[in-house]
Order: C-alpha cells, then structure tokens, then sequence
C-alpha cells in the first residue's frame, strides 16, 4: 500500500464513502489532543485521498449525452443485461396457466359445467380456449416488458438526479468556500461573517463532510480573526454540545477563540464592578464633592465613571477594528490611550464647569445683543456675580418693562434699565436698579422666618413686589431678643463679602424696633450697613437696658394708666426706668409714676407675656401690705391689638 491510503487503513485507492468512514473510524483512536501529530498526519492523508477521489469522480462520472426514449412498445428494445423477455415466455410456455390468484378467480372446467345447467335464458356460444390462453399469454408478457422499460427508465432517472444533487452539493460547498476565502482576503468584520453563517445556503449544507473538512482546512491554514472564529464556532452551536463526532476536530480548533472571549467577558464584568466601587468610595476621598450633598457626589462620580468606561468601549473598539483590517495595536497603546482619553474627558467637564461658573467666561456674553434688557442683564451678572433674566422677555406686559428676576427663582424680582453708556472707570454702570436694596430685603426676610419674627419691611404697604423703599424693619421681642440680635450681626457679616452689598445706596438702614403700637414703634437703633459697621455687643446693651422697659411704658400711656385714674382731675406721672422685679413670682418690669416733685405716685410691674399689669399705689409695702391683696380688677383694651390685665389692691392696710 502507498500513502495516504496505507495512513487510512485502505488497500487502496476507493470512493468517497469508503474514505470518509475510513476516517470516522480512524478517529475514534486518534484524538487531536493526545496524538496531535498522529492527528495531523491522519488529516492530511485523509485530505489528499479525498481531493484524489474528487477528482476521479468527476473525470468518470462526466454526463453523457441523452439518447432519445425508445419507441412505442411495438418494438421494444430491452437491455439483455436486465432483463430477458426469451426466458420469460419460455417460462411461459412450460406453465400455460395464470398466476396463482388468476386461477383461484377463473376456474374454466366449473364454468363449463354450470354452462351445460339449464338456464331460464340459455344462450349457447363457442370458446376457442387455446387462442384465448394464447393472448392472455402474450399480454402477460408485453405487460413484463413494459414493467422492465418503466423500472429501467426510473433507474435511469434516479441516477441522474442522485448525480444533479452530488453536483449542486458540490457545488454548494465551493461557493461556500469560496464566500470564505473573499471574506478573508477582505478582512471582513465580525458582523459580516455572523451574518455570512446565518445565511440559510450555510445553514443548510453545514452538516457535509465535504464542507466540514474544508472548514478544517482553511481554519489550519489560515490566521482568522478571534470574531470570525467566534462566528463560525457559534454557526455550529459548539457553545451548547458538539452533535457528531466528525465535528469534535473544529470544534478543538475553535475553542481557544471562545475561551478567551468568555475570559474577556469576566475581565469587563470586573471592570464594570470595580468602576462603581471606586464611584461610590470616590466622594468620601474626595471630601469637597461631598459639600454639593451625598447624592449629587455620589452622581458626579458615577457619571464620570460611565464616561470613562464609554471612552474605553470606544477605544477597544476602535482598536478591534485596526486589528481587523490588518493593522497592528497593542494591549499597552490600548492602555495609554485609555487614560489620555479619561484625563481628557475630566479636563473637558472641569473647564466646562468653570466657564459655566465664571461670569467672565461666559460664552453667551461674547454674542452681541440689540435687546437693552439682555444688555443690562449681562452688566448686572458681570457686576454683582449673579444671573438675572427680563421678566419682559417671558412675559410682554408694559408692567413688566423694567422688571428683573434672580434666576432661578422667577419670585424673586427688582427694578432696573438701562441709563446711557457703560463706562466703569467713571462710575457709570450703563444702568440704574434697586438690586441691591431687594438683595438685602430677601436676606432679611428669610432671617425673620426662621427666627420666627415678624415679616421685614412693614413700612413699604402699598408698593409692587419688585420695589423697595430702602428701610428695613426688624421687629424684636420684648423679651429674650439677644439671640437674635446676635444672629442678625453674624448675617450681615457674612453678606460684607457679596458684590452687591458694597452697591448698597447710604440712605438704606435697618431698624430694629419694637411691634407696632397705637402711637408708633419703639426704635431701638438704626442701622446703616452700606456706611457703618453693625455692633452686636452695643445693640444688645441697648436692648437690655431700656427696650422692655421703654415699650412697657408706652403701652401704660395707651391704656392711660400714667396718671391718677382713681380722680378725674388727677395729675399725669412721668414713667421712669426702675429694673427688673418679682410679682407673684414672675419677673417683671418695674417702672414707677412720679410726680412733678419726683416723688412715687404708683408702681407699675408689667408681665408681657401674659399680657398683666400689676399697680401699686405709693406707700402701699411701707404700710405693711403684701401681695396678696393685689387682686384682679379689670379688662384694659387696646384698641385692636389685644387685652391687657389690670390688677390693683382695693383693700389694704392704712
């Protein structure tokens, strides 16, 4: 025997069946990963016989031309090699009689006996039984040839549809082949080849040796692309279980290319996890991401993460491509280019930000404006730091012409326009508005609700929201109003340091006064921040000298208690400062009434939380009276502003 028939087991040369299961069997012995060379050896003898046998196939199987059918059966001309009719009629002569299930339907002798019966129609004719035998006989007989023609004929046509399909399955194969190898040569991308072994021409012939074999070929001698072996690995479904042992050859040559696909799998799914770890832990690294709040850091972070993560996809795909059409790349270029690409994208989102935040890099201000209400807007955003919009532009109203809003609080409005050129050097602002007043309305009137006072700027009923008369009320309690005097001072330090409150106009002041009163209020000092420094030491020293006590005293002269109430033609008393003291336990201011002499006339002990005035006639404690005998005597009104108490001693000791 010679080679490659001796590698396969055959004597010698043979047809492509007797090749193909030479091979089956040879492999059940000859595994790829035990006896890779012996494996080796094997396919490379069974591909060099079966080329052998392709081609001795087609050299003497070419088609022949078509002989026209035969004749009508008049003169039929059977092929002795299949059939010979001699033989069957002498068979025929040797035993005259019709076939076994002819005789059990005719027999001739009982006819003829029940025909010489009497009939009630008897109707006598003659037969010639020899002449009938005869042309039954010869019927029969022209009968076999036509069945041998017809059965000839079908073998005929059998063969030549068994040859049309050996031909178009070989032909199928070379496409496919042949499809494979433009593929290659095109560097094709992963999801041409995908699509390539969808197609149902694929699909349909995947199961041939011929093409099983020639895959394997072309996959030994070729440098395919991880995403061409993934598809064709996939086309076979070798991810679930290789169906035939025939296939278990490609499927080792495969499996390198899946297995590193499922291991890139593992190290994106690592990456991923590990990315949002470092998302999340990323703010309490950086600890001023955590002054925006937890969830906008948490958001920043993990957004940045997924940005890093998009421009890595980007770049290993990139690089996936360059590999594909045959360009060289490495892990370490994919590294460093990942990196430039996240630095990059960090640089681009902080300089985005600090445009955005910077009023001097504002893009929007570099576009020319026709509009002077966005003119004025930007020279308010470029002077105090803040963005305004024109409440015009949202809504065209003539009430509306000159009003601003604070973005983004639309509630938030002021006056302004504009008033003639800009010229800072001069001190010419190109505009003239009231923001500064409004800015500091707003601060103090979010300072008189959460200190739960009274709200600011009572004096200013009947203007616009948008408008201000520049004095601002701050109304203190009578009682335990250090605090916020304290509080009121830490806030105007804090608002030295804006841009707008150095704008403020001289003649703008806060007043801290008491509630409102038939007469007026009580001002305990007035104070203008735009000129002067806010002493919160010197305020509150006011406060606790004289404010409880200058507001109780005008609240006796509203209730007319300064003067002799018991005599019509009494004298008026002038109400004097005297402390603080007890009455029935409770800590009162204590003024007392005196007369034109100075001497006391009355004791008055003022309780403002309960709304009690307690009076107390001269020598009333040196005649040895108590408190005890300071009784309820009756309901004082004050205008609309409420009730107080009165309390007196009708009976005491004289």
């Amino acid at each position: 025997m010679s080679w490659p028939w001796n590698q396969l087991g055959l004597p010698g040369p043979a047809g492509l069946p007797e090749i193909r299961h030479a091979y089956a069997e040879k492999l059940k012995t000859t595994h790829p990963e035990e006896d890779p060379e012996g494996f080796q050896r094997l396919h490379s003898a069974y591909q060099l016989a079966s080329r052998m046998a392709r081609q001795h196939k087609r050299a003497s199987r070419a088609p022949e031309p078509r002989e026209d059918l035969p004749p009508p059966p008049e003169s039929p001309q059977p092929r002795t090699e299949d059939f010979s009719f001699d033989e069957l009629l002498e068979d025929a002569e040797e035993d005259p009689r019709p076939p076994h299930h002819e005789d059990e339907d005719f027999d001739f002798d009982r006819l003829l006996r029940d025909a010489q019966a009497p009939l009630p129609s008897p109707r006598e004719e003659d037969f010639d039984f020899d002449r009938l035998f005869a042309e039954g006989e010869a019927e029969r007989a022209e009968e076999r040839r036509r069945r041998g023609q017809e059965r000839h004929r079908g073998q005929q046509r059998q063969e030549e549809i068994t040859f049309r399909q050996e031909e178009d399955h070989w032909r199928n194969t070379e496409a496919i082949l042949h499809t494979i190898e433009t593929l290659y040569n095109a560097r094709a991308s992963g999801e041409e080849w995908r699509k390539f072994f969808q197609n149902p021409l694929f699909q349909q012939n995947k199961g041939s040796m011929d093409l099983i074999f020639g895959l394997e070929d072309f996959v030994s001698t070729r440098q395919l692309t991880q995403e061409a072996k993934l598809a064709l690995f996939l086309a076979y479904s070798f991810d679930k279980r290789v169906a035939r042992p025939a296939l278990r050859p490609l499927y080792q040559m495969l499996l390198p290319a899946w297995r590193e696909k499922n291991g890139e799998k593992n190290h994106e799914r690592f990456v991923a996890i590990l990315g949002v770890i470092l998302g999340v832990a990323a703010p309490f690294v950086l600890v001023p991401l955590l002054d925006l709040g937890l969830i906008p850091a948490l958001f920043i972070s993990l957004s940045l993460v997924w940005i890093i993560w998009v421009v890595r996809k980007a770049i290993k795909t990139g690089s996936l491509e360059r590999r594909t059409r045959g360009r060289s790349t490495s892990q370490k270029r994919e590294r460093w280019s990942v990196l430039l690409g996240s630095v990059c994208v960090v640089a681009l989102i902080a300089a985005m930000y600090w445009i955005r935040s910077g009023p001097e890099f504002n893009i929007k201000k570099l576009l020319p404006t026709k509009d002077p209400r966005e003119q004025v807007c930007r020279y308010i955003e470029k002077d105090f730091g803040v963005e305004v919009g024109s409440l015009y532009n949202r809504n065209p109203t003539e009430k509306n012409s000159n009003v601003f809003y604070l973005e983004p609080d639309i509630t938030k409005v002021f006056l302004a326009g504009p008033n003639g050129d800009r010229d800072q050097k001069n001190g010419k602002p190109g505009y003239t508005t009231n923001f500064p007043e409004m800015m500091l309305l707003w601060q103090l009137k979010q300072f008189a609700l959460e200190h739960h006072l009274a709200p600011v700027d009572s004096l200013d009923q009947g203007l616009e929201r948008e408008e201000t008369a520049g004095t601002f009320l701050i109304t203190l309690p009578e009682e335990d109003g250090e605090t916020v005097i304290d509080d009121l001072g830490v806030l105007l330090e804090s608002l030295h340091q804006e841009k707008w409150y150095a704008a403020l106009p001289s003649q703008c002041q806060i007043v801290m006064c008491s509630r409102e009163m038939e007469t007026g209020r009580i001002v305990l000092i007035r104070v203008h921040p735009a000129t002067e420094l806010y002493s919160a030491a010197q305020i509150r020293g006011l406060y606790e000298e004289s404010f409880a006590h200058s507001v109780c005293a005008q609240i006796i002269r509203e209730l007319e208690l300064d003067w002799d109430f018991i005599r019509e033609d009494g004298e008026h008393y002038v109400l004097t400062n005297e402390g603080m003291a007890q009455m029935k336990g409770n800590e009162c201011v204590r003024l007392f009434g005196r007369r034109e002499d100075g001497s006391v006339a009355m004791e008055y002990y003022v309780r403002l939380k309960e709304r009690n005035i307690f009076c107390v006639p001269e020598n009333f404690w040196e005649t040895g009276n108590s408190e005890d005998q300071i009784s309820f005597d009756r309901l004082l009104h004050w205008g609309d502003r409420g009730t107080f108490n009165l309390f007196y001693p009708w009976l005491r000791v004289n």
